[in-house]
């Protein structure tokens, strides 16, 4: 059973938006799933630091991206938006830090466990209407 499912979330009206949140998902529940092992296995360190490099490295493009469509099409909230990106990649960094330091790989199932939570929120209250705003946007844009 998965931690998360694209279902839970609203569709985007962008696709790239879409696929990227599908992707994060599915990397989300890899990660979960990982940090159990290696819970009970400590010989699957490698394939979770790999696997938490990968959900890291994809958050800060995804975040980076949106900012950039947001730029690019004058999104009026941006600021707003991109508060609650740093925030979130302050708590994962933070999150990382602490195991790494410590050991304690329940900092990290912890993280993991709450993020669907905080996912489906955004998504659903900040990321659908930016997404629903710069959708408009494009199809102005292509019209000209």
């Amino acid at each position: 059973m998965a931690l998360l499912y694209a279902e839970q979330v609203e569709y985007l009206d962008v696709e790239e938006m879409q696929e990227t949140h599908e992707e994060e998902i599915k990397i989300l529940n890899e990660v979960d799933k990982l940090a159990i092992q290696y819970s009970m296995d400590k010989s699957k360190l490698s394939q979770l630091e790999a696997k938490i490099d990968e959900y890291l490295k994809h958050v800060k493009e995804h975040f980076s991206n949106e900012e950039r469509l947001m730029k690019k099409y004058n999104f009026p909230s941006y600021e707003m938006h991109k508060m609650a990106h740093d925030m979130f990649l302050m708590d994962i960094g933070i999150t990382i830090k602490q195991w790494r330091k410590f050991g304690d790989i329940n900092k990290v199932i912890n993280f993991i466990r709450k993020s669907p939570e905080w996912i489906v929120l955004h998504i659903n209250t900040v990321d659908a209407p930016t997404a629903a705003y710069i959708a408009k946007r494009m199809e102005d844009e292509a019209r000209k």
